[in-house]
């Protein structure tokens, strides 16, 4: 019994060890396989870019008699785009609002030649049939005037020309700057021609315009969408409303001295006021050249010249509000040019297409001026580090179309 105890003994104090149950060994995870990342899409090449600007130069050239209409249409959709906008955020379809724009300038444009028309017909009839005339007796007034002078200071006279100037040579000078009556008439079947094309061309512009742009933007590298949009938005903010206010600023001017010259008793008021409106555009010399021609004029009717004093005050008096209230409601003090540049510009201009070279050079070279400084300023913008200051998150230009 005593041997039973013992070994029951020993057998409880001997510590029994359980095996610890043996896991699986852990498997390794499933390889990761890594692609790398789809490309960006390619915008064309620069091969295709000069191929296209070749092939459009090329197409332009073939299509030459097409440029003029063309351009002024893209002109004239561009001054209606805010219109056509306004009209179709009221919930219309762009077509309809385009073609509701389009019937109401219709209207408006039979109105005034209803009204007007009339009235400049018989002043230019009166022109032409009192032309050889006026240019008589400014020949007489030139010829004496010069007389003077070379009297009065015997030196001027070897920088006049030597040889003597038959009668009627201020006609056949004036002839020959507007040609013979056949060219005349050519230049009416042109004038006819653009007339007639670029309403046409502007509708499909200003209904396509976005449609335009928009296969456009598809043809940029993706990398440059957001700098050209941003770009383009700056640009259109500020040489639209550059290019808008000096239209109306021309037209309201025009206004205003066909009525000054009205009210003064000046002949021709309506063919004045409108040589006014053309050459307002010009930085400077549209005042000295629309009150030259109207003095002039005047003194060639046969007009005393107490008129040239009034004709003068209504220049000075339009010009003192074109400077200081319409130019500063329609245009702005945004656009800059440095007189040089604006000279150099209206030569030119002058050389290359005459007297609409001179009135469209300056807002030709102010909005290739005002598009280059708006896209190295946006350069340098995207170059510079946005640092916060202040605790303030550092500013950056925002661009809204």
């Amino acid at each position: 019994m005593s041997d039973a105890a013992v070994t029951v003994s020993d057998a409880a104090v001997t510590p029994v060890v359980t095996p610890e149950p043996v896991s699986a060994p852990a498997q390794a995870p499933p390889p990761v396989l890594v692609t790398a990342p789809a490309a960006a899409p390619r915008g064309p090449s620069t091969l295709a870019w000069v191929t296209a600007v070749v092939a459009v130069v090329g197409l332009g050239f073939l299509l030459r008699g097409l440029v003029i209409p063309i351009v002024l249409a893209a002109l004239l959709a561009y001054f209606l785009n805010p219109l056509a906008a306004r009209i179709q955020s009221l919930g219309i379809r762009r077509t309809v609002s385009v073609t509701a724009l389009f019937a109401g300038i219709g209207l408006l444009v039979v109105l005034l030649a209803t009204v007007v028309a009339p009235r400049f017909r018989a002043e230019g009839v009166a022109l032409v049939s009192n032309l050889p005339d006026l240019a008589r007796t400014l020949e007489g007034g030139i010829d004496g005037l010069q007389a003077e002078v070379v009297k009065s200071y015997p030196q001027v006279h070897r920088f006049l020309p030597k040889e003597e100037r038959p009668p009627g040579w201020l006609f056949a000078l004036i002839e020959e700057r507007m040609g013979t009556a056949s060219e005349l008439v050519a230049h009416v079947g042109l004038i006819a021609f653009i007339v007639a094309l670029t309403p046409i061309f502007s509708f499909f512009f200003l209904r396509d315009g976005g449609a335009i742009v928009a296969y456009l933007i598809d043809r940029i590298h993706p990398i440059h969408i957001e700098t050209t949009v941003a770009v383009w938005c700056e640009i259109d903010r500020i040489i639209g409303r550059y290019l808008r206010g000096l239209a109306l600023d021309a037209l309201v001017i025009g206004g205003l001295a066909t009525v000054g010259l009205w009210l003064v008793g000046a002949p021709y008021p309506w063919l004045l006021g409108a040589f006014t409106t053309l050459v307002n555009p010009l930085p400077y010399l549209g005042t000295i050249l629309s009150l030259s021609v109207a003095a002039i004029v005047s003194i060639a009717n046969g007009q005393p010249f107490s008129r040239i004093g009034w004709i003068v005050a209504v220049y000075v008096i339009i010009r003192v509000l074109d400077d200081l209230v319409v130019a500063a409601i329609t245009i702005g003090g945004s656009v800059h040019m440095h007189p040089m540049l604006v000279m150099v510009s209206i030569l030119v201009g002058e050389q290359t297409l005459g007297l609409l070279g001179m009135v469209a050079a300056v807002p030709v070279v102010t909005v290739v001026k005002e598009s280059a400084r708006l896209l190295l300023e946006h350069r340098r913008n995207l170059a510079r580090p946005h640092v916060p200051t202040s605790g303030r998150s550092g500013r950056i230009p925002q661009y809204v179309c």
